[in-house]
């Protein structure tokens, strides 16, 4: 009973997105609600496992732990390169990198224990997508813009839905994570059709309004791939026209943010590469150490350090691999890479996933986002997992 309501109280205030977010240091530190009870959540499957599910996990996933073990390596080499308070700072965002990596452990493992477990875990996720979706049509029918929140480092999205996560590509990557789970396997969720199609047209209307290009391509591209696979030519067809009907009927309005041919965010991004390059050069084997990438940006005069906390983009670069690239060098990427190899491996939603967001990820901070991992895990969760029993011999 105490999991039960730990869940549902976590999904709930998980849909708040933004607006559950607590700021320190200006905002060089954010929290968010949900995670005081996700938290709560590993502590109470700790207490009930102890350190069982992470054993189990180090037989079938050991990359994962070198990963990590690699991201603290290089944290620790370049430590007096660094500010006491920045290394707090970029301490506290690795502590989190870890939190969520071991609630998903820890949620697989009792999700594979038994289907009420898996239930529970569906139900939150079902709370979450309905008020989602209720927050999404308030706000860009109500509040279109956040042009007013510029003050605050937000971009000035206009006449896009951006929904509680104030961010086009995150809210996408949500949308499509959410769209992708009932696509490949929703109907075994929803067995009204009626619903369970009208939800998946409701969601694909959502990734249209986002007008993220990088969105269109990789739903685009795992939608195809899966035709191909299934040979499902006629889902492939239809779902192409209403694309190709959405570029024609979609609402015409100012903004360059909702021009689909604008170049502007293009050439944006060209120079933040070229930033992450020349500072990877700086430390091309073990990096900077993670999440110091704001510090390093004010010493190359890349930000100002004037109001650089209060820059949401501070702190990272328009993709989540050069971010690592950056944090732990070309040893660390390599190994990030086979992880998302050996993740897309576990079952086909975690395959189709990993591809969707990593190709997002090549324009947009995407795989490192705190709401896109705390989803993605939890999707991945709710299917089979074959993973600990069988290896273990309890099955």
């Amino acid at each position: 009973m105490l999991l039960t309501t730990l869940f549902y109280l976590t999904f709930f205030l998980f849909s708040f997105g933004q607006l559950g977010r607590i700021s320190f240091f200006g905002q060089q530190v954010n929290i968010y609600l949900y995670e005081i009870s996700q938290l709560l959540i590993l502590a109470v499957l700790f207490i009930k496992y102890g350190f069982k599910p992470s054993k189990e996990f180090y037989k079938k996933f050991k990359v994962i732990y070198y990963f990590f073990g690699f991201l603290l390596t290089s944290f620790l080499v370049s430590i007096n390169s660094f500010k006491p308070f920045e290394n707090f700072v970029g301490f506290l965002y690795f502590f989190r990198l870890i939190l969520y990596w071991t609630y998903w452990i820890y949620l697989t493992y009792w999700t594979d224990k038994n289907n009420s477990n898996k239930k529970i875990l569906i139900n939150s996720v079902l709370i979450f997508v309905f008020l989602t979706l209720l927050s999404s049509i308030i706000q860009y029918f109500f509040y279109p813009e956040l042009r007013n929140l510029i003050y605050a480092g937000w971009d000035p999205h206009l006449y896009r839905l951006f929904g509680t996560f104030f961010d086009t590509s995150v809210s996408g990557a949500i949308y499509g994570l959410v769209f992708l789970r009932f696509f490949l396997e929703g109907k075994h969720i929803m067995k009204n059709k009626f619903v369970f199609l009208s939800l998946l047209l409701i969601l694909l209307i959502f990734n249209f309004l986002t007008y993220s290009r990088s969105l269109y391509l990789a739903l685009l591209i795992c939608i195809i791939l899966h035709a191909v696979v299934q040979r499902w030519y006629k889902g492939l067809f239809i779902i192409s026209v209403l694309f190709l009907l959405f570029l024609v009927v979609s609402p015409e309005r100012l903004g360059e943010g909702v021009n689909l041919t604008r170049i502007f965010s293009i050439e944006s991004r060209m120079e933040d590469y070229r930033n992450a390059v020349k500072m990877w050069k700086k430390q091309p084997i073990l990096g900077i150490g993670y999440n110091r990438i704001r510090y390093e940006k004010i010493k190359m005069n890349i930000i100002e350090e004037v109001n650089s906390d209060i820059t949401h983009s501070g702190a990272s670069f328009h993709s989540s691999f050069l971010i690592i690239l950056v944090s732990s060098g070309i040893i660390g990427l390599t190994l990030f890479v086979l992880v998302l190899f050996k993740i897309a491996g576990i079952n086909e939603f975690s395959s189709y996933a990993v591809i969707f967001l990593s190709l997002m990820s090549l324009s947009d901070n995407i795989l490192l986002h705190p709401f896109v991992m705390f989803l993605f895990f939890s999707l991945v969760s709710l299917f089979n997992f074959n993973g600990f029993r069988r290896n273990s011999g309890e099955r």
